[in-house]
């Protein structure tokens, strides 16, 4: 694949109809993509066709990579090319008769998408990424408690406020405050948003 969207899709039942379709699907996520299944063997398109579910005008240029499934809820983490496959996953939650929640993210399309509004199952709002210390020395704290890492995620502004003022002695009352404080050479943030 190309550039590489990862996506992380909730499939989850809001009522006792919804419970019957969650049990159908994890039968057919563990029948699809058990544990140690190789990567030629796991398309998202194969979920399609052990269950015989049309795929007319839907991309599934797409890999399962990891499944979670718990009692009240399943969780694909999938490889896609380019694009979150949204279309994909709104047809796999029809055919089941689920919910679902998406949150994707493709830095070099500037894609963060979260569809979880309430912040049940996926609670991103926000990435900061620090791609390189700048020479001049003005990000060294932030780098320093940084530790090696360059992805960080928050759930809230404040949240995000706060690590800036706690890591990197960076005081901003707002995130577009704080965007304007930073090179974005040096730091980025992101914010997920909900386009469907």
């Amino acid at each position: 694949m190309a550039n590489i969207c990862m996506d992380t899709v909730v499939f989850y039942a809001i009522s006792d109809r919804q419970e019957k379709g969650l049990a159908t699907l994890k039968q057919a996520v563990n029948g699809c993509y058990p544990a140690g299944t190789s990567v030629n063997d796991s398309g998202l398109c194969r979920i399609f066709e052990q269950n015989d579910i049309p795929t007319n005008g839907i991309n599934l240029r797409s890999n399962v990579v990891d499944v979670c499934t718990e009692d009240s809820y399943i969780t694909l983490y999938c490889d896609s090319a380019w694009n979150p496959m949204y279309k994909a996953y709104l047809c796999l939650a029809n055919h089941f008769g689920v919910c679902f929640e998406l949150e994707a993210e493709e830095p070099g399309c500037g894609i963060y998408i979260n569809t979880d509004i309430n912040g049940a199952y996926r609670t991103n709002q926000y990435k900061a990424y620090l791609s390189e210390r700048p020479e001049d020395s003005s990000l060294d704290m932030l780098f320093d408690n940084a530790h090696g890492d360059t992805d960080f995620y928050f759930s809230s502004d404040k949240e995000l406020l706060q690590w800036f003022r706690e890591r990197g002695g960076i005081t901003a009352d707002s995130i577009e405050t704080l965007r304007e404080t930073l090179d974005c050479e040096y730091v980025s943030i992101h914010e997920f948003v909900n386009p469907y």
